[in-house]
């Protein structure tokens, strides 16, 4: 049986990615994002969507730069930690052990 569906962004599977930044007090941050991809090889970029509302966005656009992470499924558990809080609240959570 053939099902038409109508167009959608996405693609799967989709990996997880850990991106790194610091905020304008020096505070280290990092969130998970799952909307990122290769933009291209010659020069090697990478391409991450960050709604406004996040901290991280604040960040990379001051610091002009973020890291890029892509944690392994023995890492599924510590990524899932990063996308528990916000870096605009100050709050305290424990990795999980």
């Amino acid at each position: 049986m053939k099902i038409d569906i109508e167009p959608r962004a996405f693609a799967l599977p989709t990996p997880v990615w850990v991106i790194g930044t610091y905020d304008k007090e020096g505070k280290p941050n990092a969130m998970t994002a799952a909307w990122g991809g290769i933009c291209c090889s010659k020069p090697p970029c990478v391409g991450i969507s960050v709604q406004k509302v996040r901290h991280t966005f604040d960040s990379i656009n001051l610091r002009k730069a973020f890291t890029v992470n892509v944690p392994s499924e023995d890492y599924a558990q510590e990524a899932d930690y990063f996308g528990i809080g916000s870096g605009k609240k100050l709050i305290s959570l424990r990795p999980p052990a």
